[in-house]
């Protein structure tokens, strides 16, 4: 799974969108192991990846995000669920 897979190009006929909008809810997930890295069979797993923004706080694809700390993304590989959040 690339990030460019989430980060698609956006339309900036109007400007740029603010940010990007979260698709679904994150499957409940039970994992085990070193680093809680591993996740039975019948479970989905969920990534996250840290989403580069250029120093005017614009994304790969065009979105808007703003400058500030950083911005990651979390997501399963069918990208039924995306969510983006800034860590604390």
């Amino acid at each position: 799974m690339k990030i460019a897979d989430i980060i698609t190009q956006v339309s900036c006929k109007y400007g740029a969108p603010m940010g990007r909008d979260n698709i679904g809810t994150q499957p409940v997930t039970i994992t085990s192991g070193n680093n809680c890295r591993i996740v039975k069979k019948n479970q989905t797993k969920v990534y996250e990846k840290k989403v580069h923004l250029d120093s005017g706080g614009y994304d790969a694809g065009g979105a808007y995000w703003g400058i500030g700390k950083p911005l990651m993304v979390r997501f399963t590989k069918d990208l039924s669920y995306i969510e983006f959040y800034r860590t604390n």
